[in-house]
């Protein structure tokens, strides 16, 4: 039968495409290039300061402000977003397109296609600008997985395959599973879920809650498989979790082929890039041959037109021989790539980038879809109509799809095929419940509120703390693991500015600070903290404050930079603190879960509780940190480190 979501699914998607270019023409019209910049979604006065060969015939541009001014690290466009840079305005003629690499300091490297005239001495002379790109492409893709599967004739594979994927048919399971596994420090929930997925017949759900070992348990699954002779395709909602996958599988040997922009790779995959692997065969050889000798056949033929020689035919001819050797150096190419991908045992992409042409009609034996509660259905579904069966992993207690229309959010944008599929077929899921990374003090209360009470530590985590490092002290006013730092009554206001809608808390700010520093002076690793906040407008504050321990791998970022990561202290400022309780960001409670559960050993929340306890979430946590000793006036101390604080002496 039909799956009416699908209809529903195609008008909010272009509901959200609409708000997205909605966004992007305010920020590039509705505002000037100054404020643009301030709200980090801009740069301008830019510099080329090195430019480097990349795969494809690309070039990676190096630029960086003519003068020292925004911090980078303020900056919201991120490693694998498309960019324009321009001179006189966004739109003109002759604005390039790009995609951001990655970033050293106070410098971006930018991906183009742009060859080494003209433009590129262009932008070497300097003064550009930089505005971030509306994602056009990733819309069409996930309106064309949409119109696909909608149209799919009834009693097919693929109609099938919907009514499943929509929880209109249960899940099927065999009776074969996993007799030895080739972790053997896989503990028994992992291995439950392994055997779970390798006796589907169809999707199989596997519900990895913070520190369970989500990626590991994937690994095992995909070795499984291509242990069988099947062929796996690997991806996530984001480039970030397809590269951890692929590179764990491709350490331990398995053949991987990453398919994918290659400023959008991580630097330890692009050797099995599917450019990088192309390059090294013989027939990348022929047609870099064929080409230059296209080349020179068709400058040959402009010099001799030039000195008006040649007739009309004898240049007919060599501009028709010249196509004939690029369209041969193509084939060939394209050839090398469908051996190489015939030859791969596991395809690595992202959902939106498993459309790839190069992968023509293929269909995988198994798609497995890591962060599949982070991916919006449009584009888990270009993904997974390659599947003959499907593995999703995810955990909806964490970060939702970012979707900017809030209505289109509401009415089922917002909700995953995961969680369809959890909710109405519960038996396809299996949960991770041990966890690895944090103190048995700091599970609790997440363990409680989100995952009813089923998470455990492992013995080998339950009991750390940060005093366990060899470089740290004691600090004997923050003696546990857990620390809520109660700002009532210290007259913290947040506030917001009519040049920046975003939230910040200055005094609130000043003291978070000085937390950090108590961390630092007690010997912790600056690379091993991390300071998270909700509202970008703070964590320009404390990047600023933190300016020299960031230099030494300090981390400061809002909470969605970082999902997946982990710290062995993480400092959390939760920045709101009026009379009306209001808490905009934090009533998403998903996110503050985010939050929550980076630290392995220490965890401080910075928090007014007479703004937080109106919500039975934050009051459950204050109940929470009261019950167990955690709780700490911000009247108690001020927080500066003083000498009674020294890092361990090390020997």
């Amino acid at each position: 039968m039909p799956v009416p979501e699908l209809e529903a699914l195609k008008s909010l998607w272009r509901r959200e495409r609409l708000a997205t270019r909605e966004r992007h023409a305010a920020e590039r019209r509705g505002l000037t290039l100054a404020e643009r910049v301030a709200r980090g979604v801009a740069l301008a006065d830019l510099q080329v300061v090195d430019v480097e060969p990349a795969p494809g015939g690309r070039l990676l541009l190096w630029i960086t402000p003519r003068k020292a001014g925004s911090d980078p690290d303020d900056l919201r466009i991120g490693q694998g977003d498309p960019v324009r840079l321009w001179f006189h305005d966004p739109d003109e003629p002759g604005a390039l397109r790009g995609v951001v690499s990655r970033r050293m300091g106070a410098r971006l490297a930018v991906m183009a296609d742009v060859d080494a005239g003209d433009v590129l001495e262009r932008l070497e002379d300097g003064g550009f600008r930089m505005d971030v790109e509306a994602p056009e492409v990733t819309f069409d893709r996930g309106d064309r997985a949409l119109t696909r599967m909608a149209q799919a004739r009834p009693g097919t594979d693929a109609a099938y395959f919907a009514e499943v994927l929509f929880g209109r048919r249960a899940p099927r399971f065999g009776a074969a599973g996993v007799d030895r596994y080739s972790d053997p420090a896989l503990n028994a929930p992992q291995r439950a879920a392994v055997d779970r997925a390798m006796r589907s017949e169809d999707v199989a759900l596997i519900h990895g809650p913070p520190g369970t070992g989500k990626t590991r348990t994937l690994v095992e699954i995909v070795r499984h498989a291509v242990a069988r002779g099947e062929r796996v395709l690997a991806t996530a909602a984001s480039n970030g979790a397809v590269d951890n996958l692929g590179l764990r599988l491709h350490l331990q040997g398995v053949q991987v082929v990453r398919l994918g922009h290659p400023a959008r790779v991580a630097a330890r995959l692009e050797s099995v890039t599917l450019e990088a692997l192309t390059a090294h065969t013989e027939a990348a050889q022929l047609a870099r041959r064929w080409n230059a000798e296209a080349t020179a056949l068709r400058h040959r033929v402009a010099a001799r037109a030039d000195r008006g020689a040649g007739d009309r035919e004898a240049r007919r001819q060599a501009f028709q021989e010249a196509r004939r050797l690029q369209f041969d150096a193509r084939k060939h190419l394209d050839a090398a790539q469908q051996s190489i991908l015939d030859h791969a045992q596991v395809v690595l992409a992202t959902a939106a980038g498993a459309e790839a042409t190069v992968l023509g009609d293929r269909v995988f034996d198994l798609v497995v879809l890591d962060e599949a509660t982070q991916s919006p259905d449009p584009l888990s579904l270009v993904a997974l109509q390659r599947a003959k069966r499907v593995v999703l992993a995810g955990d909806p207690c964490q970060l939702p799809p970012t979707v900017l229309d809030l209505e289109a959010a509401r009415e089922g944008l917002g909700r995953t095929l995961f969680e369809r599929i959890a909710d109405a077929q519960p038996a396809a899921v299996s949960m991770l419940r041990v966890q690895h990374r944090m103190h048995a003090a700091l599970m609790a209360f997440p363990s409680a509120s989100m995952y009813a009470g089923a998470l455990e530590a492992a013995p080998e985590v339950a009991g750390h703390t940060l005093a366990d490092l060899p470089t740290v002290g004691e600090d004997h006013l923050r003696p546990g693991p857990l620390v809520f730092l109660d700002t009532a009554g210290t007259g913290w206001t947040e506030q917001r500015t009519e040049q920046d809608p975003s939230t910040c808390n200055p005094q609130q700010a000043t003291r978070t600070l000085r937390e950090v520093r108590r961390l630092l002076a007690r010997g912790v690793p600056p690379a091993e903290i991390g300071v998270i906040t909700p509202y970008e407008a703070q964590a320009r504050r404390l990047r600023e404050g933190l300016r020299d321990a960031r230099q030494q791998g300090l981390e400061v970022g809002t909470v969605d930079a970082f999902q997946g990561r982990e710290k062995e202290a993480i400092v959390v400022d939760l920045v709101r603190s009026n009379e009306h309780g209001e808490l905009g960001f934090l009533n998403d409670t998903r996110r503050m879960n985010v939050a929550l559960t980076r630290a392995r050993r220490f965890l401080l929340v910075v928090g007014d509780s007479a703004t937080l306890g109106g919500h039975p979430y934050y009051r459950g946590f204050l109940e929470s940190a009261e019950a167990s000793g955690a709780w700490l006036s911000a009247w108690a101390d001020d927080g500066e480190p003083g000498p009674e604080l020294a890092p361990r002496a090390s020997f």
